[in-house]
């Protein structure tokens, strides 16, 4: 499990810096020209609708939300430190996501079709979204016992998934912004997940 995890750090460190160095030499456009015409892969109106809850549930009042429901649910186990550990964890990817946002200074694609400010790179709800789902993933294997492990697993990663699309759906991210948020949030998920286990051992 470790050395998984030591790979998946590995790769996420490689991504991101390589996207990083890549904006430095403006070759982003390069890779971001296929996702201008993701809208046209979701014509139906409901998939506004869908795609609108989606990003906002990574919101900072959607995410607080999610760490009491999650505290809620696993309340009967002996978990404190999983879950400090997992708060600790977004905390901190808020942080680096938004001080990289500042030093890179990535203005955002324009039109947007939400009203969002700051800068673009990399997609702070990207990030997030790995390590709220990441983490959700982690506590399911762990802690829950039924036979929709599977099922709980596959809805997670396909939030990750749909948040990141949302972002380009809505113009608010370049497809680079949300891999660059993807490849950070993993970072963040795989240092918690390490430090999660040496607490357990």
């Amino acid at each position: 499990m470790k050395n998984r995890t030591y790979w998946m750090l590995l790769i996420a460190i490689l991504i991101f810096v390589s996207l990083v160095i890549i904006y430095q030499f403006s070759y982003l456009e390069e890779i971001d020209k296929y996702g201008y015409n993701i809208q046209s892969l979701f014509i139906h109106p409901s998939f506004k609708t869908i795609f609108f809850v989606i990003t906002n549930i990574m919101s900072t009042v959607g995410v607080i939300f999610i760490i009491i429901g999650t505290f809620y649910l696993l309340k009967k186990h002996d978990c404190k430190k999983d879950i400090f550990i997992y708060i600790l964890t977004i905390l901190c990817c808020l942080i680096i996501t938004n001080l990289v946002k500042i030093i890179v200074k990535r203005t955002r694609p324009f039109p947007m079709l939400l009203q969002v400010s700051g800068y673009s790179f990399p997609s702070s709800h990207a990030a997030v979204a790995v390590v709220v789902y990441g983490y959700l993933i982690l506590f399911i294997k762990k802690y829950y016992s039924g036979k929709r492990k599977k099922l709980y697993t596959f809805i997670c990663l396909l939030f990750i998934l749909l948040t990141g699309v949302s972002r380009i759906y809505f113009n608010v991210h370049y497809v680079t912004d949300v891999i660059a948020g993807f490849s950070l949030g993993s970072i963040f998920l795989c240092i918690g997940c390490l430090f999660m286990n040496r607490n357990l051992n």
